[in-house]
C-alpha cells in the first residue's frame, strides 16, 4: 500500500478531513451515521464508515466513476479501500465483473 493510501486510511479512522496531492477524505454526518466521502482528482470514489471501520475494512465503491475513469490510481486507492478492483481489457471492474 503507498504512503498516501496509509494516510487516506488514517483519516478515515480519525475522523479528519485530510488531503494530500490527488486525494482527499471529507467526513459528514446523515442521520446520525458518520461517513467519510473519498475523492480523487475531485471525483468521488468511496464512501466509508468511520466508526465501523476497524471492524468491517471496506469502502462501498462509487462505480459510476471507477466506469468512467478506470485508471490505476482510481484501482489503487479502492484497493486500499477493500474493495476488490480491477481493470480487465480497458474495463474496470469490481468483484471480478465488469461494471
Amino acid at each position: 500500500m503507498r504512503k498516501i493510501e496509509q494516510q487516506m486510511i488514517k483519516a478515515i479512522r480519525s475522523g479528519d478531513n485530510w488531503k494530500n496531492g490527488n486525494t482527499e477524505v471529507l467526513h459528514s454526518i446523515d442521520n446520525g451515521v458518520f461517513y467519510a466521502n473519498i475523492y480523487l482528482h475531485g471525483n468521488h470514489i468511496a464512501t466509508a464508515t468511520p466508526r465501523t471501520w476497524d471492524r468491517y475494512p471496506y469502502a462501498n465503491p462509487n462505480r459510476e466513476t471507477f466506469r468512467n475513469w478506470p485508471t490505476t490510481t482510481t484501482r489503487s486507492r479502492l484497493r486500499a479501500l477493500g474493495v476488490n478492483a480491477s481493470i480487465k481489457n480497458y474495463q474496470a471492474c469490481i468483484d471480478g465483473q465488469v461494471i
